[in-house]
């Protein structure tokens, strides 16, 4: 192993030596972020942001609260990146049709040209866990994930 594939090596503490499943499935998530991060650093994006920028894409007009739960930030974290999103220009609040006191977010034409931008890279970024296994043992992989997921539910 060369000088810089160590540097990228995931730390694992003491207790994280031997090949556990919620072990790997850290070093594996760990690795794909970096992967992403790496991808969306010359956009001068972060992953929240780029999830931000998607959510809206599909769903606009959401507010704070629909960015809470689906990307499982507390509201003042919201409200620092959808403040950041404004000042760069990429998404605009507005009133709420019922309530004046909610806000409504949505992309701006420059919003959705990064969305564009950003989205091809990211799903090449993703597709690197897809192309290193099989169909079969893709699905596989799939069907014990979401047994896993559904221990801790």
């Amino acid at each position: 192993m060369g000088e810089a594939s160590k540097d990228q090596s995931i730390f694992r503490l003491p207790w994280e030596q031997e090949d556990t499943n919620s072990t790997l499935i850290k070093v594996a998530f760990i690795s794909i972020r970096r992967e992403i991060e790496a991808t969306l650093r010359p956009f001068g994006l972060t992953p929240q942001q780029s999830q931000s920028l998607h959510l809206l894409a599909l769903k606009p007009g959401a507010m704070n609260a629909d960015l809470e739960k689906l990307l499982f930030i507390d509201k003042s974290s919201v409200t620092s990146l959808i403040n950041g999103m404004v000042k760069k220009g990429w998404v605009v609040r507005r009133d709420h049709e019922q309530d004046a006191r909610m806000k409504r977010i949505y992309l701006t034409e420059q919003g959705e040209e990064m969305c564009k931008l950003f989205s091809t890279a990211i799903k090449q970024a993703k597709d690197k866990s897809n192309q290193a296994l099989t169909a079969k043992e893709s699905a596989t992989l799939q069907f014990l994930l979401k047994k896993i997921i559904k221990a801790y539910e």
